[in-house]
């Protein structure tokens, strides 16, 4: 295994590394309508606990639990307004952006594997 691939491959596992807790996260069917119903909503300034239970037909109790997850993770994010909570997604400020480079280089990283596999034979 030459130099060059074996930095690639130690940067992409790092890379791997910090987005495997949010896929876990992510990995759950609740929260993955969770996150619909926030896409859904087109980012207008978010949504509220109900409007989420009633797009996800989950108890409002496991909304909350679930909208808790997520926040704490930095998936999503939350506005106060008096005594109201809005949920929301910020491109700008969310832990998924190593996930999306992770998968960005996934195709890469097949192919120079692919590459050393084919040296090694």
């Amino acid at each position: 295994m030459d130099k060059d691939f074996s930095l690639e491959k130690k940067n992409f596992i790092e890379i791997y590394n910090l987005a495997r807790p949010v896929m876990t996260i992510l990995g759950d069917q609740v929260r993955q309508e969770i996150l619909l119903a926030l896409i859904e909503s087109g980012g207008m300034g978010g949504i509220r606990v109900g409007e989420i239970q009633k797009k996800s037909h989950v108890s409002r109790s496991a909304v909350s639990h679930h909208l808790k997850v997520l926040l704490d993770a930095g998936i999503i994010n939350m506005r106060r307004e008096g005594t109201k909570n809005y949920y929301y997604i910020d491109f700008d400020d969310t832990t998924v952006k190593p996930v999306i480079l992770f998968w960005q280089q996934v195709e890469p990283m097949l192919k120079r594997c692919s590459k050393e596999s084919e040296k090694r034979l």
